[in-house]
């Protein structure tokens, strides 16, 4: 059957499961596929920005473990979705990319036109310019790497001329099989565990689909040991469990519990989730990955590659002797969270802000949480249940981000409130999405702590004593720019209550935003206190 690559494509999407596209159309290849989408029900959605697109589309893969999508135009369009291809790339995240390009052999000057696949090799699996000879089976293919492990964008250029082409239809291929583990790796694990008493285990993003939570919790319950969580995979063992104590990052804090373990088990954490330094724990480490070839900071003493589910399910029936006691592991996470503490009398502190919002909360409700400084109370107090309950950019760890992923988190489930959290300046670099939310008329609150101030980087500044200079600024005035994008919007000054504002927010229909003069002077100490 005879039909444009353009309708293959789309094709090939709608049988995969895909429901959005996301991006900044050009006049190219780009509206022949808005146009193809359409016709097998595949809904568009258009951002402000292609970095936010690149981003909705990154975390759209992450929940659903289908590639997301994303469309830009030529040149400047493909340029300025890098930053979201960096993302996908560092945080494994499948997405496809596909961006307008110049016709093959055409005679114009170069006008917006350069290397785009060269821009992308370094972030992205695969680069392929899409040609009628072999399009349809091509475009599969690239689909079928950017799902596979680990996970991660491809980019696709694709000419206006090449996508009305006609090409005959090719069927999508059938997923691969999950890796096999090795036994002998595994009986390695099960010997470390056999003498260990105190073990600590440490869940990282690949553990968040739902067959490898289950396994991890069958495996943290068994182990009977304290329990941390990578940024990323926050909720897949929940905070309400007792065996609980806090965030993986690899700083400083980790060794009040790490110190204590005479095992350390990776289960499902990638080195990128980890902040560079020297490994500083001398208890056998055992490492549980579904993928390999990773740069770890220490020489594992046992190392499972292959299907994490399998590996934890079956480590889960061998129950160790372990000598924790359960008021130990209790303190254990009472001194990581007095540690993070970041509170004062006078102005609204981070840890009053992020308790206030868990408080007033629909049920249910999703965080995403921008880079930044409030970033440690937020993932510190902040209660998650279920894996992505917190969306947060943790490998490539990039300002502008909790907006369009609080965005695309809803698009998945509209059935959940959408919360976005985020500073002064990551709200800057992704001010327009707020258009967006409104155009959509998403359930989503955007809660800005307003310090005028990379607040972050200011502390940094300080602590190498250089000058106040590149850091702070006038502050803006969010609620009026939100109201001018329309969104509903409140300011909560020093003295005025939060409560009020939040109350107000999660009882209006549609995207609202609240910005909060924040007290930043807890965070140089807290920060300190996490990293050293």
């Amino acid at each position: 059957m005879s039909i444009s690559l353009a309708d293959s494509i789309a094709r090939s999407l709608s049988t995969r499961g895909v429901r959005r596209i996301f991006g900044v159309p050009g006049g190219g290849s780009s509206l022949a596929l808005i146009d193809a989408a359409a016709e097998v029900g595949i809904e568009f959605i258009l951002c402000r920005t292609e970095t936010a697109a690149a981003i909705m589309a990154a975390v759209t893969g992450e929940l659903t473990d289908i590639p997301g999508v994303v469309l830009t135009g030529i040149g400047p369009g493909a340029a300025s979705a890098v930053n979201g291809i960096a993302y996908a790339s560092l945080e494994r995240a499948p997405v496809i990319l596909i961006s307008d390009t110049n016709e093959a052999g055409a005679s114009a000057p170069p006008h917006q036109i350069f290397d785009q696949q060269a821009l992308f090799a370094p972030i992205s699996k695969a680069q392929h310019r899409l040609t009628p000879a072999d399009g349809g089976q091509s475009f599969n293919a690239l689909f079928d790497l950017a799902a596979a492990e680990p996970p991660g964008p491809v980019h696709i250029d694709l000419s206006a001329r090449d996508a009305d082409a006609m090409v005959t239809e090719v069927q999508p291929s059938s997923p691969g099989k999950p890796r096999e583990i090795d036994d002998e790796s595994l009986q390695k694990v099960v010997a470390l565990i056999a003498a260990c008493r105190r073990p600590v285990l440490i869940v990282g993003h690949q553990c968040r689909a739902a067959e490898r939570a289950l396994a991890a919790n069958q495996l943290a319950k068994s182990l009977g040991g304290p329990v941390m969580t990578t940024y990323k995979a926050k909720g897949t063992i929940g905070d309400s469990n007792p065996l609980t104590v806090g965030s993986f990052t690899g700083a400083k804090l980790d060794a009040s519990v790490l110190e204590e373990a005479d095992l350390i088990l990776f289960c499902g954490v990638d080195p990128v989730e980890i902040i560079p330094g020297k490994w500083r724990y001398a208890a056998p480490v055992a490492v549980l990955t579904e993928y390999g070839n990773l740069a770890w900071p220490f020489a594992a003493d046992a190392m499972v590659e292959g299907s994490i589910a399998e590996s934890a399910a079956r480590l889960a029936k061998k129950t160790p002797a372990v000598t924790w006691e359960a008021a130990q592991i209790t303190r254990l996470k009472q001194r990581i969270q007095a540690k993070l503490g970041n509170v004062g009398k006078h102005g609204h502190f981070p840890d009053n802000v992020v308790d206030a919002l868990a408080l007033a909360a629909p049920a249910g409700a999703r965080l995403a949480v921008d880079a930044g400084a409030h970033m440690f109370s937020a993932m510190n107090r902040w209660p998650a249940s279920r894996p992505y309950d917190v969306l947060k950019s943790n490998g490539l760890s990039s300002m502008g981000y909790a907006l369009p992923a609080a965005l695309a988190g809803w698009l998945q489930q509209p059935e959940r409130h959408a919360i976005a959290l985020t500073g002064d300046g990551g709200m800057m670099m992704s001010l327009a999405e707020l258009s967006t939310a409104a155009r959509l008329g998403a359930a989503l609150t955007v809660v800005v702590l307003n310090d005028a101030a990379l607040s972050l980087i200011d502390i940094k500044q300080q602590r190498q004593q250089r000058a106040s200079l590149g850091v702070r600024y006038p502050a803006a005035d969010f609620a009026a720019a939100a109201r001018g994008m329309g969104c509903t919007a409140w300011t909560v000054g020093p003295r005025e209550s939060l409560p009020a504002a939040l109350s107000a927010a999660f009882s209006t229909k549609g995207p609202g935003l609240i910005d909060v003069t924040l007290n930043p002077s807890g965070y140089r100490e807290q920060l300190i206190a996490l990293r050293g």
